[in-house]
């Protein structure tokens, strides 16, 4: 029995961290140096302490330290004492002192402290949804920004919360997303508060003109914020400030498991400072696996991660998405991998974008990108991110204007391979309006009818606009939160974007478990896919060409039809052989991005006959089924062509 009424208990667990057990809370610490650590107790909701509890003198291994306290945890919250500094656990599952976003916090050692979770969650029947990449539509976004706009549909007292995501899940479903991937959501620090003003003893007192700088600048507001929330934290806590209530973990888990009831997963951005130990990495993504039920994680910035963390356990059941494909990580070694691993970086969008806006010598390696699906690792696929222009921004500014941030516009990539349409900025011109709506459409459709795994930027869709600030972290206002009332002036692209998706998903040749190998290898008469030009058959990638059609034959996904994909990224019209079909088939227009309902409705699809030439128009996305013609009696009727035969009779 301790001096305050604690009753101590050596234990010889290993586990850093604090946590309520069956007979006390469990608590573990590595300590600094060679002096023994306490733990500090607090009043709930206050500075004060309450108790010091020194571990016991002997460690349980090196300089980890444990023991067992028994107490009302529901009642305290907590820090360690490690030497003559308060240490606040970076192993705290829930963190108190910054329930307000925004707020100043005290300067005092004491102000941010550790708290229990001390309930039971109750999952239900609660399952992973399971979907591989390939089948997967990932929807990037920040939890406070997506709901925290006037406009957002959401109740005042969940803006900006996990609660409010979960609102919007009817939404996300009828674009068709399964797959969201959040900015982070641990507790991390939105302000930048200057290191100098912490400088304080274990009591707490600070050096006077440090506090005469500090309270000038919290009464003026003038720290600049960290909006995005990379960086620094404490990993294992949900940020208290995303939750309308007072636990943030339950709502999170709440949140989580309404995703998954509707087959939507959820994914965590994870920023690890360079410092970070791989075993406190690991154990985090473990916790966040196991007491949140998140699918998956994408690791920023640490790309020498990526090889050890994809040969986790853990990994064979969860996703991992890292930015640079591990070098070893062949189809020989990578089996059983299951495709849970995935690679995410700019390639697919630097390629993508220069062809989009017209540059040369791009046709190549956009070819590439679109049937790139490495075997062992998937590929993620985007346009846009939250580091650099949105979609809107792509293509209304030749220039970032990034001087709101407050870095004299140094900050930001110059690289944005954008293109303003004519006219920088906001245009209420139709000309440019119509070829901007084009140009989302034709850059939705690079990712949509490309192999790997697309993810689009929330708010895209509905022509958010940063208004040319291509680096926003540190803003947090209307700059940054999505306005949910632009989808009535941009219904056209809303529409296109969901009924693109449908139709990837009905068709599987467009998002296969593996890479097309563009040959015949089932013997089918025609190979997975192939690409043509002005002579089918013969794709010209050469460096001046910007346009190209690609086929894929739909026996390869177990489907009958044919796709065929005209790509003209050109600003003059061109002109696509059309392959020939077998006795039986003809081509049907069934999308062309220079109309404004892009997806033909079954009663207006262009059925072209025997066709050989199509005409597509400048800066538009064409796609065409090969179809059978149905008999009378309902069957279709179909006749294969080798591809030599085919070759012949189109060259006559």
């Amino acid at each position: 029995m301790g001096d305050n009424g604690f009753q101590v208990f050596k234990d010889d667990i290993s586990t850093p961290g604090a946590f309520v057990c069956r007979d006390g809370v469990h608590f573990g610490y590595y300590a600094s140096g060679t002096i023994c650590p306490a733990v500090l107790l607090y009043k709930k909701g206050t500075e004060e302490i309450a108790a010091e509890i020194p571990f016991p003198e002997q460690s349980v291994s090196g300089n980890f330290y444990a023991m067992k306290v028994k107490f009302p945890a529901e009642d305290y919250e907590y820090n360690f004492r490690d030497g003559n500094r308060v240490v606040t656990d970076p192993y705290a599952g829930r963190i108190a002192g910054r329930e307000v976003y925004g707020q100043v916090p005290s300067l005092s050692p004491h102000g941010i402290r550790g708290a229990f979770l001390t309930e039971t969650y109750r999952w239900g029947d609660d399952r992973l949804p399971e979907i591989p990449f390939c089948d997967a539509v990932m929807y990037h976004l920040h939890v406070r920004g997506f709901t925290m706009h006037k406009n957002s549909g959401v109740g005042r007292g969940q803006k900006g919360t996990f609660a409010g995501l979960k609102k919007k899940i009817p939404y996300l479903l009828s674009l068709g997303i399964n797959q969201v991937k959040l900015m982070p959501v641990y507790e991390f620090s939105e302000l930048e508060i200057p290191e100098y003003l912490y400088t304080h003893t274990i009591s707490g007192q600070r050096q006077s003109a440090a506090a005469a700088s500090y309270e000038q600048s919290r009464n003026a507001q003038e720290f600049r914020k960290n909006y995005w929330g990379y960086g620094p934290g404490f990993y294992f806590a949900p940020k208290a400030s995303y939750a309308s209530s007072e636990r943030a973990d339950v709502e999170f888990k709440d949140m989580v498991r309404a995703f998954h009831a509707n087959g939507i997963e959820v994914l965590l951005e994870f920023s690890f400072a360079r410092e970070t130990d791989i075993g406190l990495i690991c154990a985090c993504l473990t916790y966040w696996a196991r007491e949140y039920h998140v699918d998956g994680f994408s690791i920023v910035g640490r790309e020498d991660l990526s090889a050890v963390l994809a040969r986790l356990p853990l990994f064979a059941g969860r996703k991992l998405i890292c930015s640079w494909y591990p070098d070893d990580f062949t189809a020989e070694n990578a089996a059983g991998m299951n495709h849970q691993i995935a690679q995410s970086n700019d390639g697919f969008l630097n390629d993508c974008r220069r062809l989009l806006k017209g540059d040369a010598g791009t046709l190549e390696a956009f070819a590439w990108r679109t049937r790139r699906n490495p075997a062992g690792c998937a590929q993620i696929n985007y346009m846009t991110n939250h580091d650099g222009f949105t979609l809107m921004d792509l293509v209304s500014y030749n220039m970032k204007y990034n001087d709101g941030n407050g870095e004299m516009g140094r900050d930001g990539s110059d690289a944005n391979y954008s293109w303003n349409c004519g006219e920088e900025g906001p245009s209420a011109k139709r000309r440019i309006a119509a070829l901007r709506m084009r140009q989302r459409k034709n850059a939705y459709a690079m990712m949509l009818l490309s192999q790997g795994t697309p993810m689009l930027l929330a708010g895209d869709e509905f022509g958010n606009s940063q208004k040319g600030n291509n680096n926003p972290w540190c803003q947090d206002g209307e700059l940054t939160w999505l306005d949910f009332s632009r989808t009535k002036a941009n219904r056209e692209l809303t529409a296109f974007v969901s009924q693109l998706i449908a139709y990837r998903k009905a068709h599987r040749i467009l998002h296969l478990d593996a890479e097309p190998q563009c040959t015949d290898y089932l013997s089918s008469g025609f190979p997975d896919l192939s690409y043509h030009g002005e002579r089918a058959w013969y794709g010209d990638t050469r460096s001046s060409s910007l346009h190209m059609g690609c086929m894929y034959s739909g026996h390869y996904a177990g489907e009958e039809d044919f796709l065929y994909i005209a790509w003209n990224f050109h600003w003059e019209a061109q002109q696509f052989a059309l392959p020939l079909l077998p006795d039986g088939y003809s081509w049907v227009r069934v999308m062309d991005t220079n109309l404004p309902e892009s997806f033909l409705p079954a009663e207006e699809q262009e059925h072209l006959g025997d066709l050989r030439m199509l005409s597509v128009t400048p800066r538009t996305v064409v796609l065409l089924e090969g179809r059978a013609s149905v008999q009378k009696d309902g069957s279709r009727k179909k006749r294969r062509k080798t591809a030599a035969v085919r070759l012949d009779e189109q060259d006559e």
